[in-house]
């Protein structure tokens, strides 16, 4: 097991940066609890990094990724701690490419525009992930999902879903219109003109799409939506947070 090198963690340090990420094709997932999941994952991992101090638990996890055939290096407890995005460092990280983009156009699919927030686009993937919700289609101004919060807040149910980034979600469901003419294209909108407890069937192909808690979805995609809907509630507050609202809508719309 050698020492990562000092030209190689001057790159990693670089990947806190969403440009950096994309030249580079990789990013950072760090944790026991990210490398553990990505142990099974259909994701490439080029290597991983303990520090010189890890725990038991920790090294142990370095053996499963060397008995997988996966590298493993070190690093001095300063020098990976420069490399962690982490407030409190977890003793290991894996540097993983980037996912390609899957060229399918899904059946059914959670789009969620302008969501700024990392905490909120990491546990709604993680949401989608308990519900079953394979395809995530990322539009607008998202944050990075493959930003160090985003994918701490996943809990590594970024590594189970299909993530398509879209420069313009409008676009995107144009086609996907296109592609099934029967399909419904639903917009969680306050005003929205149909109940979420209303909707009692759906169409085979039907997609789910949710705008920002500040702006809403913007009006080129509501354009696009073909059912407004809902979820009705005792008023006293004046909004829901996007990463609940998204959780009762996919909780509902999964059940049917």
């Amino acid at each position: 097991m050698e020492y990562l090198s000092k030209a190689e963690q001057a790159r990693i340090r670089t990947l806190d940066k969403r440009k950096e990420r994309e030249e580079q094709g990789r990013f950072i997932a760090e944790g026991l609890k990210i490398c553990k999941e990505l142990l099974g994952a259909d994701i490439h991992v080029q290597y991983v990094v303990i520090s010189d101090d890890a725990s038991i638990s920790a090294m142990s996890l370095a053996q499963e990724y060397e008995q997988a055939g996966i590298e493993v290096c070190k690093a001095g407890t300063n020098a990976f701690s420069r490399m962690s995005d982490a407030t409190n460092p977890q003793d290991m990280f894996a540097v993983v490419e980037l996912p390609e983009t899957p060229i399918l156009m899904p059946q059914t699919f959670l789009a969620l525009e302008d969501i700024n927030d990392p905490g909120n686009l990491g546990t709604i993937l993680r949401t989608a992930d308990w519900f079953g919700m394979k395809h995530i289609v990322l539009g607008g101004n998202c944050t990075d999902p493959f930003g160090p919060k985003a994918i701490r807040a996943s809990m590594g149910s970024i590594f189970r879903v299909n993530i398509h980034q879209k420069t313009s979600l409008s676009s995107f469901c144009n086609e996907w219109k296109s592609s099934f003419p029967n399909g419904e294209l639903f917009g969680l909108e306050a005003s929205g003109n149909t109940s979420l407890r209303d909707l009692h069937t759906l169409p085979m192909e039907w997609g789910l799409i949710m705008g920002s808690e500040s702006h809403g979805i913007s009006p080129q995609t509501t354009s696009c939506i073909t059912r407004p809907i809902r979820i009705d509630g005792a008023h006293s507050a004046e909004s829901l947070n996007v990463g609940i609202a998204t959780g009762i809508a996919l909780y509902h719309c999964m059940n049917l």
